[in-house]
C-alpha cells in the first residue's frame, strides 16, 4: 500500500473529479488529502487510492 506522501504526490497532477468517480471518494476529501489538510485519512480511503494508482502502474 502506498504511503500518504506517495498518494499526495500522485494527486497533485490528477483531475480530482476523475479520481473521485473511479474510487468513490468525494472530491473534497481528495482535495484535503492533496493539500495536506487531511493528515489522517481513513484506511478505506487510503486503500482505494493506493489500489487505484497501483492498478494504473503509476506508483
Amino acid at each position: 500500500m502506498l504511503t500518504l506522501d506517495q498518494i499526495r504526490d500522485q494527486l497533485h497532477d490528477r483531475k480530482l473529479d476523475v479520481v473521485s468517480r473511479a474510487v468513490d471518494v468525494h472530491r473534497n476529501t481528495l482535495s484535503a488529502i492533496r493539500d495536506g489538510k487531511n493528515q489522517n485519512p481513513s484506511y478505506t480511503v487510503m486503500r482505494k487510492l493506493s489500489d487505484y494508482f497501483q492498478a494504473r502502474g503509476i506508483a
